[in-house]
């Protein structure tokens, strides 16, 4: 299940750190007022966690270490989601806001996994 949840993780790292580069325009329009760097430096990161996530996920005994790593990552996607929401910051059209919470729903879960089934060792 914790290869599940990495791979899971990764490709939903890749995937919106692809978009956030190659369209960073209507992912602007989508989401609301989100500064275009911030998008583009975001897309860059992404893109480097989701392959490190990836390569993770490759290995027969991954680190516990290194799954706390991304466990810290998934709180502070969530807990960075929540504060825009809440104070009404780059994520303001209506689908970016439900879009946002489905998102971090998803990247909560892929924490939660990573948690639960994160190796002893």
């Amino acid at each position: 299940m914790l290869k599940k949840a990495l791979i899971a993780n990764a490709l939903s790292c890749l995937l919106f750190g692809i978009l956030f580069l190659t369209k960073t325009d209507a992912a602007y329009t989508f989401i609301g007022e989100p500064p275009v760097m911030a998008l583009r430096i975001l897309g860059i990161g992404l893109i480097i966690n989701g392959v490190h996530l990836g390569y993770v996920s490759s290995q027969k005994q991954p680190s516990r270490n290194v799954i706390f790593y991304f466990i810290i990552g998934d709180i502070i996607w969530v807990l960075v989601t929540l504060v825009l929401l809440a104070m009404g910051l780059w994520i303001t059209t209506s689908l970016g806001i439900i879009f946002a919470i489905w998102i971090a729903v998803f990247v909560g879960l892929c924490g939660a996994l990573q948690w639960c089934f994160a190796p002893v060792n």
